[in-house]
């Protein structure tokens, strides 16, 4: 008889513990949810994010109080958004004021044939002859084209400063096409990126070689091209950042109407 009252007892406390502790995680988890709704109140999105992840990770037992906190996280992430959509937005128009202003320093120059774009060169450029010629085109991709008057087996343009020189990358001579006894080429911006940051970083640079297998071509570097070459550089920068801003506004765009439509499921339920 003794040994069954003891049972009973220990069933029984064992009982009261489990929902003791039951209690506990949903009044530790009701706690964390007005925190989060508390911080979204406040404006700080960040913050009842990261309430809410602790919510949904340590209690996800606790499947009622998560639920009814749902509509915590959209308002969230709908703050979080709508922020960073005024900062996008306020990139874009400073931006656009750099790129209309560099719309003025530069023609737009069609390529040959119907539908095949153009580019954008400096107008200190348009009218004269180059072997090197810096430009970009229509969704800010930097090149430089290169047209050398004798055959050189050409690799790659040294610039030389006095603070020492920068190559752009090496060319396979897959790339040449030989006319007459000329050669052409263009260097894709990744064949460029790191010569020309160096070339704008770097003052006293005032010569450039065209480097071949065969020979290379020694040529001065002019005030005006080394001016055009970073100014375009610059405009391309620009003009790529302008298009990637453009599409984070879209992404961000769908993502508040996503956000929106969770808010208003969760306020209907």
């Amino acid at each position: 008889m003794f040994s069954v009252v003891n049972k009973i007892l220990m069933f029984s406390c064992i009982a009261l513990l489990l929902a003791s502790c039951g209690n506990s995680d949903r009044d530790a988890a009701l706690q964390l949810s007005q925190e989060a709704e508390n911080e979204v109140k406040a404006g700080n999105y960040n913050e009842a994010i990261t309430l809410l992840d602790t919510l949904d990770t340590r209690y996800a037992a606790e499947v009622e109080v998560r639920r009814s906190a749902m509509k915590y996280r959209a308002m969230a992430v709908e703050g979080v958004t709508i922020r960073r959509i005024t900062a996008v937005d306020d990139t874009l128009a400073q931006l656009k004021a750099k790129l209309e202003q560099f719309e003025t320093q530069f023609d737009y120059v069609a390529n040959p044939g119907k539908g095949l774009g153009g580019n954008f060169v400096a107008k200190s450029l348009v009218k004269g002859s180059y072997d090197i010629l810096p430009r970009i085109n229509d969704e800010g991709y930097f090149t430089i084209s290169v047209k050398i008057g004798k055959s050189i087996g050409f690799e790659n343009i040294t610039f030389v400063g006095k603070e020492g020189s920068v190559s752009t990358k090496n060319i396979d001579s897959s790339r040449l096409v030989s006319v007459e006894n000329s050669e052409m080429t263009v260097l894709q911006q990744e064949d460029v990126t790191q010569a020309i940051e160096w070339l704008t970083d770097n003052d006293g640079v005032d010569r450039y070689e065209l480097v071949g297998s065969k020979s290379t071509v020694k040529q001065k570097l002019s005030p005006i091209m080394l001016h055009a070459i970073v100014e375009t550089w610059q405009f391309a920068e620009a003009k790529q950042a302008y298009r990637l801003a453009l599409i984070e506004r879209e992404k961000l765009e769908r993502k508040l109407q996503l956000c929106r439509n969770q808010l208003a499921n969760v306020i209907d339920q």
